[in-house]
C-alpha cells in the first residue's frame, strides 16, 4: 500500500432543505488502501458515498471538497462527473436487484457501458463480460448472459454488480452495505473476492457498513460515524482495544457476537409440531423437459408456547419455504403442522378459515417499508389490524388497543400520526411487530426480520421481542441467515441444508459443540476477532447447488 491519497473528504457539509445531515467529514483513502465508515442508520454514511458519486437526490447542498484521483469533484460538469463515474470510479449498492433493469438480461446490464462509454465492439464486449463474471466467481458464465435479474439469488446478483464495476476497470471502490442481504458464508465470499481483486488490481476500497465486526476484518482503518460527524478513526486491528469515544464503544458493546444470549424459556407445552413437511416444485430449466425441483425434505422440529426457535441456513435452504406452509401460505406436499393440537397442514379456505390461521400465527417480513401501507398513519396502520379479528370494537377501543400496541413496542404514542417514511428502520420494524401483535397470535413467524438493521437497532429489536414472548408467552419461530442472532435470542436452532435438516438441538449444543460439518462451516464463516474472509473455490458447492434451487424455483410452473 503506498501512501498517496485517490479520494479525499475535507470538512465536507451536505445540507437538505430542512437541516445539516453531514458536519465536516473529514477521510482519507489511500491508494490500495481499504477504509471502513461505520456507524448506525442515519449517522449520515451513505449520504457522504453518494455526494463523492454525484448522486444526492435534487434540492440538497455541498460545502467542503471532494477530491477523487486527482479531481475536484463538486467542480466538475455532469457530463465530466459521468464520465469520471463510469471509468475511474465503482460503486456497489446495498440492494443489486433494485438497481437493474428487470427487462435487460444480464447479458446486456454487463456490456452496455463497454459499448455505449467505452466504444468496444459488442462481441468484444460480451467476451469481457463473460471472463468477469467468471472472475468473480459465477458458474457458466455464457448462460447467466442470458438470464434476467429475476432468475438470480441476491448473492449472485451482488457478483453481477461487482463484475459490472469492474468492466471499466475502476481505481476506487465504493461499497454501500453490499453483505447486508446476504447469508453468512455468501458474504464471507463476496469479502474474499473483492479482497482479492484489491490485491491482483490495487483497487483502493471505501466500504460503507453498519458491521463493526465485519469492517475490522476486511479493512486497513475504520472511521466511526455518528450524527452526521466522524467521531474517530481507528487502525482495524486495534480498534477494540484502542477506541477512545463513548459511542465507538456502545457500537462495540452493542455487537451481536459480543452480546449475552438471553435466558431460555421453562414452558413445556407445544403449541407448534412440524412432522416430516416436504415441498416440491414443477420447473423448466434453460433446455429440456420440466422436472421436479425439492424445496423441503422431511423437515420435523416442535416449538413450545413462550419458546423461540431459529432456523438457520444459506439463502435456498428452504427455510422460508418452510415458513410460509407454517402461515399457510404455501400447501405441502405431504407431511403435517399442527398448532394448538388443530391440524394446519393446508391452507385454509375461505375469509372465515384466514382469519383463524391469521389469529394463531402471524409474520414478520425483512423489510418493513415494503410491508407497510405508505400512505396510512401508524394508527390507521393497527387499526385496520385490530378491526379484523375485533368484531363490534368501537372507534374509541380500536384507537386506545392501537396506543397500547405502541406502547408494547416501545414506541412513544406520538408516532401513531406519522407515516413510514417518517420512521426509522427499527421503529418501521417495531410497527410491523406491532401490527402482527393486533391478533393475538399463538406464534410469530419473523422472515430475516432483523438482517437489514444497523447492529445497535438488532439488540435492541430481540430484546423487545424476548420481552414480549416473555409478558405474552407468544412464541417465536426466526427464520435467519445470522447465527449471532440465533444465539442471541433462540432456546432451540434448526440448521437446514438444500431442504433438509442438518442438525437441530438446543442453541448451546448447536453454536458451542456443532456436530455436522456444515453448522461448522457457518459458524467459521462468522466475522470476529482474527478473522479473514475466504473463497471455498468449490465448482458445485453447497452454496451453488442452493441458489441454483433458487434459480430453478422462479420458473416454477
Amino acid at each position: 500500500m503506498t501512501h498517496d491519497a485517490v479520494l479525499e473528504l475535507d470538512a465536507l457539509t451536505i445540507a437538505s432543505p430542512l437541516r445539516t445531515l453531514v458536519h465536516d467529514c473529514t477521510l482519507t483513502v489511500n491508494r490500495g488502501e481499504a477504509v471502513g465508515l461505520v456507524g448506525e442508520s442515519g449517522s449520515g454514511k451513505t449520504l457522504s458515498v453518494r455526494a463523492i458519486a454525484g448522486l444526492l437526490p435534487g434540492g440538497f447542498s455541498i460545502g467542503g471538497k471532494i477530491r477523487l484521483l486527482g479531481e475536484d469533484v463538486l467542480s466538475l460538469e455532469k457530463n465530466e462527473l459521468r464520465q469520471l463515474r463510469a471509468t475511474r470510479m465503482g460503486m456497489i449498492f446495498q440492494t443489486p436487484r433494485a438497481h437493474l433493469n428487470p427487462l435487460l438480461s444480464i447479458g446486456d446490464f454487463m456490456t452496455e457501458a463497454m459499448v455505449k462509454v467505452a466504444g468496444r465492439r459488442r462481441d468484444d464486449a460480451r467476451s469481457r463480460a463473460e471472463d468477469l463474471l467468471a472472475e468473480v466467481g459465477i458458474p457458466d458464465p455464457r448462460k447467466r448472459m442470458r438470464q434476467y435479474p429475476g432468475e438470480l439469488s441476491g448473492g449472485l446478483l451482488q457478483r453481477v454488480m461487482i463484475a459490472s464495476t469492474l468492466a471499466m476497470d475502476p481505481e476506487v471502490l465504493l461499497a454501500d452495505e453490499i453483505t447486508t442481504a446476504l447469508d453468512v458464508t455468501t458474504q464471507e465470499e463476496v469479502m474474499a473476492l473483492i479482497g482479492d481483486l484489491r490485491r491482483d488490481r490495487g483497487l483502493s476500497l471505501l466500504f460503507i457498513t453498519h458491521d463493526l465486526a465485519l469492517a475490522g476484518a476486511v479493512t486497513d482503518r475504520v472511521a466511526v460515524m455518528q450524527h452526521g460527524r466522524i467521531v474517530e478513526t481507528l487502525e482495524s486491528a486495534s480498534m477494540r482495544t484502542q477506541a477512545s469515544h463513548e459511542y465507538t464503544k456502545v457500537l462495540m458493546a452493542a455487537s451481536l457476537d459480543a452480546a449475552k444470549p438471553l435466558a431460555t424459556s421453562a414452558d413445556t407445552s407445544e403449541v407448534l409440531q412440524v412432522r416430516n413437511l416436504r415441498k416440491s416444485y414443477r420447473v423448466r430449466g434453460a433446455a429440456g423437459p420440466a422436472r421436479e425441483l425439492v424445496a423441503v425434505d422431511d423437515v420435523s422440529f416442535s416449538l413450545n408456547r413462550g419458546g423461540s426457535l431459529g432456523i438457520v441456513g444459506e439463502s435456498g435452504s428452504g427455510k422460508s419455504t418452510s415458513a410460509r406452509m407454517i402461515c399457510g401460505l404455501e400447501r405441502a406436499d405431504s407431511g403435517t403442522v399442527t398448532i394448538l393440537g388443530t391440524d394446519y397442514t393446508q391452507p385454509a379456505r375461505g375469509s372465515r378459515g384466514r382469519r383463524a390461521r391469521a389469529k394463531t400465527v402471524q409474520m414478520v417480513f425483512q423489510d418493513p417499508y415494503e410491508s407497510l401501507d405508505r400512505r396510512q398513519t401508524v394508527q390507521q396502520c393497527l387499526i385496520e389490524a385490530l378491526r379484523v379479528h375485533r368484531h363490534g370494537a368501537s372507534r374509541a377501543e380500536l384507537a386506545e388497543s392501537a396506543a397500547s400496541l405502541v406502547r408494547q413496542v416501545r414506541l412513544e404514542e406520538a408516532l401513531l400520526e406519522a407515516r413510514p417514511r417518517a420512521l426509522s428502520g427499527g421503529q418501521r420494524q417495531r410497527v410491523a411487530i406491532a401490527r402482527a401483535l393486533a391478533a393475538n397470535p399463538d406464534i410469530l413467524v419473523l422472515d430475516e426480520a432483523v438482517s437489514a438493521l444497523d447492529v445497535t437497532t438488532q439488540v435492541e429489536v430481540l430484546t423487545l421481542l424476548d420481552t414480549i414472548r416473555r409478558e405474552t408467552g407468544v412464541a417465536l419461530l426466526m427464520i435467519t441467515h445470522d447465527l449471532t442472532v440465533i444465539r442471541r435470542l433462540c432456546d432451540e436452532v434448526v440448521v437446514m441444508r438444500a431442504g433438509s435438516v442438518e442438525e437441530y438441538g438446543t442453541a448451546d449444543q448447536i453454536l458451542d459443540h456443532p456436530k455436522a460439518a456444515y453448522t461448522r462451516e457457518l459458524l467459521a464463516s462468522i466475522p470476529r476477532s482474527g478473522w479473514l474472509p475466504r473463497r471455498r473455490n468449490r465448482k458445485t458447492s453447497h452454496v451453488q447447488a442452493s441458489t441454483q434451487s433458487r434459480l430453478e424455483a422462479s420458473h416454477v410452473h
